[in-house]
């Protein structure tokens, strides 16, 4: 039987590989641009909304000043009653020349209502580029023209971004803001020098209008918690590539309290162990300095490995406020804390199947599909 002696190198070591190639993945971003600027074919923009999220306004005047020749923006509720509505009619009324359409429908086709908002908004778009947006995102003027022009290779398939977390003041939001860019994003960066971009996120989603009919729709992603990664995997499987844009957006993090964060990573972390359990599995790798304070006790190679790892992790943090150009402090020390909070995550990942979005809850299927629940998460 293998001893604690033996086992916890066989972990930490890899761990720490990885802790390194994350560094060298962040010094390396961003990637060269593609070469395309004369493609700008006009575009039709979604965007599923739900509630006045924080900073709402904000987010969406972003997207309505693109630098760009031709676009329609798309705002889609399930009811005239949410607050996002006035926002979007202070939009219109700032910006007529612009075109800026509300689809006000409370049809559903399935568990996931953002999906179910993106299928009543299709019918109003009018050109055959899509690109699909979260609510909480928030972009630079030259956003669509940098996504779109990707597509100009018809072996594309979707276009997708990278996203930082930009929190505000609180523990909660700092934490997942960490999680976000010191956890999340180089993990993407190292996946990609190692094979094919498999990675899909919601932040942005540019794809021909024939390439979502081609996988069925809208509708073939109705029940699945992870959407976005569908809709990437399902053209991948039509021989598209998944492309990963050189433009970096923001998604703006609010959480009220260290409860709502747990949550929200929780269900990050469920979502990629539905799509992708193998890679969620060893996961734990990807947290060096909690495995390495495991080693501490062991003796002196215990001390000095933890000594490698707060090194590394001091330098992942550094690199990080390069590569994301300072949203978190560098002196910010939540970062520790959140490698903590990120293996405890991934744990408690592993004992259950329920999420909690947008006020419900939800048990995941081991394919992927979402069922209403009503009992407290677990």
């Amino acid at each position: 039987m293998i001893s604690a002696t033996e086992l916890l190198p066989l972990l930490i070591w890899p761990s720490l590989v990885y802790e390194s190639a994350a560094i060298a993945a962040l010094l390396r971003w961003p990637q060269r641009p593609v070469n395309a600027a004369s493609y700008a074919p006009p575009v039709t923009l979604l965007k599923p909304l739900h509630g006045e999220e924080p900073e709402l306004y904000e987010n969406l005047h972003s997207f309505v000043c693109q630098r760009y020749p031709a676009f329609q923006i798309v705002f889609g509720v399930h009811h005239a009653s949410d607050p996002a509505v006035a926002v979007v009619r202070r939009l219109q009324d700032e910006f007529p020349q612009l075109d800026l359409h509300l689809v006000i429908d409370e049809h559903n086709i399935g568990a996931n209502r953002k999906v179910g908002n993106l299928h009543n908004m299709l019918s109003s778009a009018r050109h055959d580029i899509l690109v699909l947006s979260d609510a909480d995102v928030r972009v630079a003027p030259d956003y669509l023209r940098d996504v779109v022009a990707p597509l100009a290779d018809s072996s594309v398939g979707v276009v997708t971004c990278l996203y930082r977390g930009v929190p505000d003041r609180g523990i909660g939001s700092r934490l997942l803001a960490q999680q976000i860019n010191e956890g999340f994003a180089p993990s993407v960066l190292v996946a990609q020098r190692l094979g094919p971009n498999t990675f899909c996120g919601g932040a942005t989603l540019a794809l021909r209008r024939a390439t979502l009919d081609a996988i069925g729709g809208f509708a073939a992603l109705a029940d699945h918690l992870a959407d976005d990664y569908l809709l990437g995997a399902r053209a991948r499987a039509h021989g598209l590539r998944t492309v990963l844009s050189h433009h970096l957006v923001d998604t703006r993090v609010h959480e009220d309290s260290l409860a709502s964060c747990y949550r929200h990573a929780l269900r990050w972390s469920r979502t990629v162990r539905a799509v992708q359990p193998l890679g969620h599995a060893f996961s734990f790798l990807t947290y060096p300095l909690p495995l390495a304070l495991l080693a501490a006790p062991l003796g002196g190679w215990g001390l000095a490995t933890l000594g490698l790892a707060l090194v590394l992790r001091g330098a992942l943090h550094l690199v990080a406020q390069r590569a994301w150009k300072g949203v978190t402090r560098a002196a910010d020390w939540t970062f520790l804390a959140a490698d903590f909070l990120g293996l405890a995550i991934w744990l408690h990942a592993l004992l259950g199947r329920q999420v909690h979005w947008r006020q419900e809850h939800f048990s995941v299927r081991a394919d992927g599909r979402m069922e209403k629940t009503h009992g407290a998460l677990r």
